[in-house]
């Protein structure tokens, strides 16, 4: 249990949970015994984990949560989405109860994941993309292939065509929705994220403004589909929340070096010990002391090394308008191709 060669689970399960808090007690005693480090979320509305640990605990912990009364006839084995990885890749185990199993800010009686939109394999999403960027073209396209994750995920690693939008938190994605409406309008839609969860409660609220022709998630997330597909129409890396950041199935480096512009990669947290933000510095530039998230923190960080403490009011991240407001889908699409 204790082998350091292992993998990372990263699941969900929407399910109504009576009582949330005996579920979060039995799950951290379980991976506790099993040795697992990560994060898991419990909510009446279902429960969220990134837990990572040997392969025999990864087994036990699938086939204990298999077996669970809450989870018997609704979570099966496909669900859970592994990763080469183990317990190191997280700091320590963090299990708690919550208002929502992944944070999007809105009540969940209010937007319901049994509202959800409907769920491609990632044969059949493949398909759609496969069609969208062929009619897109010839300017035929009247589908939108929609990435609902962050804007420091997507910038490593997204679907050819795609629009991306430019937001730092999945709880700013109701308000993206929102201020774009018009972009959505009869339009098919074709939403996906890293795992799927975002895309249950993110297809559900695109869904309860009425003014999409259709909503499609992408069942399992990025994961399942490069299980299918590792050299498909998902180009880059698969950022991850955990100290790896990321993980790859193909060769392709889609996002440049803060400083320098050469193609990079890999993330680093930023160097000012008051910055939790993530930054893009290749190696030639990380010796030429070139660490921090932008100029603002590596100003700060000398300053705070030479004894002066100071408070971190980054530049890269206040400047960064919290919703963006699309001109046009044409040219979206155009700057994720």
């Amino acid at each position: 249990l204790g082998s350091k060669e292992g993998e990372v689970l990263l699941y969900y399960c929407y399910c109504d949970v009576k009582d949330p808090e005996k579920l979060c007690a039995w799950q951290k005693a379980l991976c506790q015994h099993l040795h697992l480090t990560g994060k898991v979320r419990v909510a009446s509305e279902g429960i969220n984990g990134t837990v990572g640990g040997s392969k025999v605990a990864t087994n036990l912990y699938i086939e204990v949560m298999l077996s669970q009364t809450l989870f018997k006839d609704i979570l099966c084995r496909d669900d859970f989405k592994s990763s080469a990885g183990g317990a190191h890749c997280f700091p320590d185990l963090r299990v708690g109860v919550f208002e929502e199993i992944v944070p999007m800010g809105i009540d969940p009686k209010k937007v319901s994941y049994k509202e959800t939109g409907i769920h491609l394999s990632p044969q059949e999403f493949h398909r759609e993309v496969e069609q969208h960027l062929s009619q897109a073209s010839q300017g035929q396209s009247d589908t939108i292939l929609l990435d609902c994750r962050n804007f420091y995920e997507s910038k490593i690693g997204h679907f050819q065509g795609c629009l991306a939008p430019d937001i730092r938190k999945f709880s700013y994605f109701p308000s993206y929705v929102d201020e774009n409406l018009e972009l959505f309008r009869n339009k098919r839609v074709l939403m996906y994220c890293t795992g799927g969860i975002r895309c249950e409660r993110g297809s559900a609220y695109l869904r309860s403004k009425a003014v999409c022709r259709e909503v499609y998630q992408l069942k399992g997330g990025i994961h399942k589909y490069l299980e299918e597909f590792p050299d498909g129409f998902y180009r880059g890396k698969l950022f991850v929340f955990d100290d790896r950041y990321a993980i790859c199935s193909n060769e392709d480096i889609i996002s440049a070096c803060r400083y320098c512009g050469t193609l990079w990669d890999q993330y680093k947290l930023c160097s000012s010990q008051h910055c939790r933000q993530l930054v893009l510095t290749c190696p030639s530039c990380r010796k030429k002391g070139l660490t921090a998230c932008c100029p603002s923190c590596q100003e700060k960080e000398l300053k705070v090394a030479s004894g002066q403490a100071l408070k971190e009011e980054c530049d890269c991240t206040r400047r960064r308008p919290r919703v963006p407001i699309e001109r046009g889908s044409q040219s979206t699409v155009d700057a994720g191709k």
